[in-house]
């Protein structure tokens, strides 16, 4: 283990197939010790080969440190961290993780606790589901995938004590699906909690019915798996980056990142998905205005521009003083 880093070693125990696509992984000390705590709704950075480091969402109930279970869907188009969990990881396998982190975590919400699922954005809402049972708390899981064969962990939900808490949903597509979505969120309570995760289309829909049906902002509580960079095009404009603590200046051209600048320069920061959304990469901002391409940071936190993510962000001003 390497605690500097807080880094751990882990032994792959098991490795399922819950659908076509998706394989859930279970985790264990490799050392046989019990797992460091975590919150529902967190998830690990894991490394899978060296080089790369993805974030995946703890599944298990955060009562359970035995273990910890993850699931993974194998994208095609993605960017080589799904096929490596998929293609390289066997049982008795061994794997670098970070200790849990949590961006995504319940609120001590009096009322009604909605869980809103698309596809594998199942993955921290089923942690929440059993969070929230245990507590006996109001809550109810939607559960919105293209079929019955592309449900996961179908055996964890349906052995749990609340499966009759949890409704499914079947490849719904609008106008239909904002209908079903019109008929689930009628009615907030002021105290209500939307928890949402999944595509970012099926998150935009969904946002967008909530909104209709009289939600506020503030009580949809998210997390994205991607995003989509903004596009680098001639007309974006060059600024400078300066970082305060090295006293070097670097010129940020039209068509390349703050953080691929950075790297030419011999200047390495944590990154890990590189799309602004896991807040990894995460920078303070001392002077300039940044351009927020990000989907981590809040509407305030934005508008405050004291902090950045230079993986997709740029500057609207000329120059940028950055705590680096």
């Amino acid at each position: 283990m390497s605690s500097a880093a807080g880094e751990m070693e882990v032994i792959v125990r098991q490795v399922r197939a819950e659908t076509s696509e998706i394989r859930s992984f279970v985790l264990e000390a490799a050392n046989g010790a019990t797992l460091p705590p975590f919150e529902a709704g967190a998830h690990i950075d894991v490394y899978p080969m060296n080089g790369l480091q993805r974030q995946y969402s703890l599944v298990n109930d955060p009562a359970d440190r035995s273990r910890y279970v993850l699931g993974v869907k194998r994208e095609q188009n993605g960017r080589g961290g799904s096929n490596a969990m998929h293609s390289q990881l066997t049982e008795g396998s061994k794997l670098r993780i970070s200790r849990p982190k949590n961006n995504f975590s319940l609120r001590d919400n009096g009322g009604r606790s909605m869980l809103l699922a698309g596809g594998i954005g199942v993955t921290p809402l089923l942690s929440m589901a059993q969070a929230l049972a245990a507590r006996d708390a109001d809550f109810a899981l939607h559960y919105f995938a293209r079929s019955n064969q592309e449900l996961a962990f179908q055996q964890l939900i349906t052995s749990s004590g609340w499966a009759d808490r949890v409704f499914y949903h079947f490849g719904l597509v609008p106008p239909l699906l904002n209908d079903v979505l019109a008929e689930i969120l009628s009615s907030p309570g002021a105290d209500d909690v939307i928890y949402l995760c999944g595509p970012n289309p099926f998150m935009d829909v969904v946002r967008s019915s909530a909104e209709e049906a009289g939600w506020p902002a503030a009580s949809v509580a998210l997390e994205h798996f991607s995003a989509t960079p903004p596009k680098l095009t001639p007309d974006a404009g060059e600024f400078v980056v300066r970082l305060a603590k090295r006293g070097i200046e670097l010129l940020v051209p039209p068509d390349k990142a703050i953080i691929d600048v950075l790297r030419e320069a011999g200047v390495e920061i944590k990154t890990s998905c590189e799309q602004g959304v896991c807040g990894t990469c995460l920078t303070q901002v001392i002077e300039g205005e940044p351009e927020h391409n990000d989907l981590y940071l809040s509407d305030e936190e934005h508008e405050s521009g004291r902090l950045m993510t230079p993986c997709v962000s740029r500057a609207r001003s000329k120059l940028l003083v950055l705590d680096l």
